[in-house]
């Protein structure tokens, strides 16, 4: 995080047990949540510089949590998520989805919002009906799953961000199984926010790896 000047960073399939906050370097603290099984498991690091801001945690589910940071510039919401994956069972991911509604909801309206996580979606390139959630510039083909993170984005009025932003597919892609590439990834802010995004990309070291480095 200090090398690329990293203030916060969402975290995902940590697999740490309990609910806790932990210095793990560098000034850097980790708020993290996760179930005694060891599955799943979500966090989020934030900078010396921030750490003592910090407002608030809520530790929703061991694929949700949420930390707000006071800000000179206004309150801040982050909320890290893993959801489940095309293979896991409906209810689960149904259950997932009301959780995440309910998080959303319970966010200020002032506050500025950064939803950050493996979505385990495609939501693909085609933009038809959602063009102000959706940029066009999105990997490959939709998927169910990335109709149920379209669906979101609709319902909150949030912008899927890498879908605004022309990259190269090596910039975009997250995930690569069996010789295919997709974004299962993704950033979400308010649709009112987008214009606060610099740019969104896979650093080149740092292949399949999510990492958000939000804009000063």
């Amino acid at each position: 995080m200090k090398r690329r000047n990293i203030q916060v960073l969402c975290l995902q399939e940590t697999r740490w047990k309990g609910a806790k906050a932990r210095e793990i370097g560098e000034g850097v603290k980790l708020f993290y949540n996760g179930e005694d099984t060891k599955r799943n498991g979500v966090a989020v690091a934030v900078a010396d510089s921030l750490k003592d801001s910090v407002s608030a945690v809520n530790r929703v589910s061991s694929r949700i949590i949420s930390v707000r940071i006071d800000t000179k510039e206004g309150n801040w919401t982050i909320i890290s998520l893993y959801a489940p994956q095309a293979g896991c069972p409906i209810y689960e991911k149904d259950e997932f989805y009301l959780r995440l509604d309910e998080t959303i909801r319970s966010v200020p309206e002032g506050d500025y919002l950064t939803i950050a996580g493996d979505l385990n979606g495609h939501v693909g390139s085609e933009r038809r009906g959602l063009e102000r959630v959706h940029g066009g510039k999105g990997v490959g083909v939709r998927n169910d799953e990335g109709e149920r993170v379209l669906a979101l984005a609709i319902a909150h009025d949030l912008a899927v961000c890498s879908t605004f932003f022309a990259k190269r597919k090596s910039q975009k892609v997250t995930y690569s199984s069996g010789g295919k590439e997709t974004e299962i990834d993704h950033v979400l802010v308010r649709r009112s926010s987008l214009n606060t995004v610099t740019n969104i990309q896979i650093p080149h070291d740092t292949r399949y790896t999510n990492l958000l480095q939000p804009s000063a």
